[in-house]
């Protein structure tokens, strides 16, 4: 016993700092997942408005002219692009808080696990 008490209080510093880094890891992945969660939700309104905002686009376009092509206007067409921008980031920062979730898991589509 004396040997324990004697290289735990020779190496008490370096205890400390392990314990120490291995809480800070520990927040630091904690706060990188609630960071993706408010992300994904910022995301989810952007989207909504870009939602909104073609369909009020697609509806000027049938009042000035009802037989014209709506996927010819650029500005629908930057709307749509600006739609998949933000469905693939999206797609990914979930994918990303999954795997932080369940690190093990192989299958990220298991509505099992």
């Amino acid at each position: 016993m004396g040997e324990d008490l004697r290289y735990t209080m020779t190496h008490i510093g370096d205890i400390l700092m392990d314990k120490l880094a291995n809480g800070c890891n520990a927040i630091s992945r904690s706060t990188r997942g609630i960071v993706l969660t408010y992300d994904i939700h910022e995301q989810g309104r952007k989207k909504k408005k870009i939602i909104h905002q073609i369909g009020e686009r697609m509806a000027q376009l049938k009042e000035i002219s009802p037989e014209s092509d709506i996927f010819g206007d650029m500005k629908l067409k930057s709307l749509f692009d600006r739609l998949n921008e933000i469905e693939k980031l999206i797609s990914l920062h979930v994918t990303e808080r999954e795997t932080r979730l369940y690190p093990g898991r192989t299958d990220q589509n298991c509505e099992a696990c």
